[in-house]
């Protein structure tokens, strides 16, 4: 495929970008203003320009995708979120049961991300929650 290209997937109250390959590394990466941190090594992201309700809260969403193994990014945002809170993504998954992923989420506080593949992924998705109690 030569060009990219996003189609929403509802899966209950949430949507799940899912983004195409882009042609010969061309890069699409929009700045990621969530406050949580940014993996280095990215194709592409997607930064929501408004908060969502996600599991009762209202929250921002940086969804990205890196070339990088599972193992790589896990590891560097297990260093970046020293005190953070680990679990199966499929646990309480805010993807509900329509997919089966392999990776991680960390959780502080009100904030959470998710590192991931699907089982026939190229790249390792990562997705930023931060979030802040009820609606505003």
């Amino acid at each position: 495929m030569t060009a990219r290209a996003r189609f929403p997937v509802t899966v209950g109250a949430f949507a799940i970008c899912l983004v195409l390959p882009l042609a010969s590394g061309a890069t699409d990466v929009d700045r990621n203003t969530t406050g949580l941190p940014t993996y280095p090594h990215l194709l592409r992201a997607i930064m929501d320009p408004v908060p969502r309700d996600t599991l009762g809260h209202q929250c921002t969403h940086y969804a990205a995708e890196s070339g990088d193994s599972l193992e790589a990014v896990e590891a560097w945002y297990r260093k970046e979120l020293p005190g953070s809170v680990e679990s199966d993504v499929n646990k309480d998954s805010i993807y509900g049961s329509y997919f089966k992923l392999t990776g991680i989420r960390l959780t502080k506080g009100q904030d959470f991300l998710t590192v991931y593949r699907t089982s026939d992924g190229a790249s390792t998705s990562i997705e930023l929650f931060r979030c802040h109690a009820g609606t505003s």
